[in-house]
């Protein structure tokens, strides 16, 4: 199917208190790619989040940052998608991963969420695990520390130096994605070897 319109599905935590938590990587990077076009705004979608709209390549593309927590990314997103009429084909979720290195990107087609609540709503609402995915890893977890309190804590300052690096080369693994496709950005972004 040709899809015109993209979603970038942002997945994070809404309020202050979740800013600059691991779990919240997607936001942070939905934020610096949506910072490189001045002349938009984050506009309010009907309770559920917000979204800023854009031209990347002649398509018309929405980053979206869901804001009805992690565990329901999904109601976000189809939404969005139906209004829209955007596809599951045309949905980019970007989110975090523990089970990458910190600083790590990784484009994939689809496939199983891998436990990660927000990208299992996206897959459960778009009736799909095919759904584009840009992980950004916030790992390894260390295990004296449970996965609900790793993701949901803080980074200390070096790991902040390590992050804003990963961030920047998301944004251009999702550019190269919408601008090129997913083999593209799947072929420049997955090899990285200065992140082991």
């Amino acid at each position: 199917m040709l899809v015109s319109a993209y979603i970038a599905a942002a997945l994070g935590n809404p309020g202050p208190e979740y800013a600059r938590t691991r779990h919240n990587v997607g936001f942070m990077l939905a934020d610096l790619a949506a910072a490189s076009f001045p002349s938009g705004r984050w506009r309010p979608w009907k309770d559920l989040g917000a979204y800023f709209d854009m031209e990347l390549g002649g398509k018309r593309v929405f980053l979206l940052k869901p804001e009805t927590y992690m565990n329901n990314s999904g109601l976000a997103v189809r939404g969005l998608a139906d209004f829209y009429k955007v596809p599951a084909s045309g949905v980019i979720a970007v989110y975090d991963e523990m089970a990458l290195p910190l600083g790590a990107v990784r484009v994939r087609r689809g496939g199983s969420s891998g436990g990660h609540k927000g990208m299992q709503s996206v897959s459960l609402a778009m009736g799909t695990e095919e759904i584009a995915r840009i992980r950004i890893g916030v790992g390894p977890r260390p295990e004296r520390i449970q996965a609900r309190d790793f993701v949901l804590g803080r980074f200390s300052g070096e790991e902040e130096k390590k992050l804003a690096p990963a961030l920047l080369r998301g944004v251009e693994a999702l550019t190269t994605a919408l601008r090129f496709g997913l083999d593209e950005a799947m072929n420049r972004y997955n090899y990285d070897k200065s992140v082991s």
